[in-house]
């Protein structure tokens, strides 16, 4: 059987991406069942102070460029989940080749865990986004402050639109298509527009261009929240996305400020597992359920 992938992303850093993932982790292992937690930020690795580990120590750098087998590099961990930590002082890990993505996906896919959750880094590189699109589970996390909204959106259009680029890709006739997806000046406003000028050029691909769409299901986790009235940012961001990426979004829920969660880090206690509010670990056991009920 193969691993279901979880990718964990965002448009922007500082949102508590890293936090979320390894919570996240925390909460399936708890329940008995198999799971991966992997550092996918090969720029700026920080997720092993999730779990308790002062430093990655071998990493996807090992089984990238030392050919070190994927068995060697899991590390255990003080949070109980399996760990492989990303590379983020090594020149030239954030811009993998195509082969060596590939290669991590494939490795992940035939892995023994039911589960791997995939731990982007933030920012719309092409590896983060085909590794968000590659993902059988996609989840989005994001703050209520204006520029994660901005830049959550602008990743959630990106992917979209890398999404339909691959699929066009290699058939001449949407050349000018795929143009314009790669275009700034040119880009498409609405998802809408892509399906008109593909319809134009033949009616039974758009058919299959919406069927993709109406498959690609993104999860949303709003972090932080400081005050009821941001649960707004909830419908508004679910309605711009349905208005111009044509996407339907799954509002997995919402994680109050806390504190604690910058003591605990300090201190390398794995947050989950440390939790005397019975109510915030049952937090993230319900978010797991609707994760996986859900998505």
């Amino acid at each position: 059987m193969l691993a279901e992938i979880i990718a964990i992303a965002s448009g922007k850093g500082g949102v508590g991406k890293s936090f979320f993932a390894a919570n996240l982790a925390m909460s399936i292992a708890k329940k008995g069942v198999s799971v991966l937690l992997v550092d996918g930020d090969l720029g700026g690795a920080n997720l092993h102070n999730f779990v308790g580990l002062k430093a990655p120590g071998k990493s996807l750098y090992n089984f990238i460029r030392e050919k070190m087998p994927i068995e060697d590099v899991i590390l255990k961990t003080p949070a109980n989940v399996d760990f492989v930590g990303g590379a983020g002082d090594v020149l030239g890990m954030a811009h993998i080749n195509n082969f060596e993505k590939l290669k991590i996906l494939n490795y992940l896919k035939r892995s023994h865990y039911k589960y791997v959750i995939l731990d982007l880094g933030a920012g719309t590189s092409y590896n983060m986004i085909d590794f968000f699109n590659f993902s059988e589970k996609k989840i989005l996390v994001m703050t209520s402050e204006p520029t994660s909204i901005e830049n959550s959106y602008g990743f959630l259009k990106v992917s979209i639109y890398r999404k339909v680029e691959k699929f066009l890709s290699g058939d001449n006739r949407f050349e000018s298509v795929c143009k314009k997806l790669r275009s700034r000046s040119m880009n498409y406003q609405k998802v809408e527009d892509i399906l008109s000028d593909i319809g134009q050029i033949n009616k039974d691909v758009r058919e299959k261009v919406e069927s993709l769409l109406n498959g690609y299901k993104v999860g949303i986790v709003l972090n932080m929240l400081k005050f009821k009235k941001e649960l707004n940012i909830f419908y508004g961001f679910e309605n711009v996305s349905k208005k111009y990426l044509g996407i339907t979004i799954e509002k997995i829920g919402f994680i109050p400020y806390d504190i604690g969660v910058s003591e605990s880090l300090k201190r390398l206690l794995p947050y989950y597992n440390n939790l005397e509010d019975i109510s915030l670990r049952e937090f993230f056991d319900d978010v797991r359920e609707h994760i996986f009920e859900k998505l």
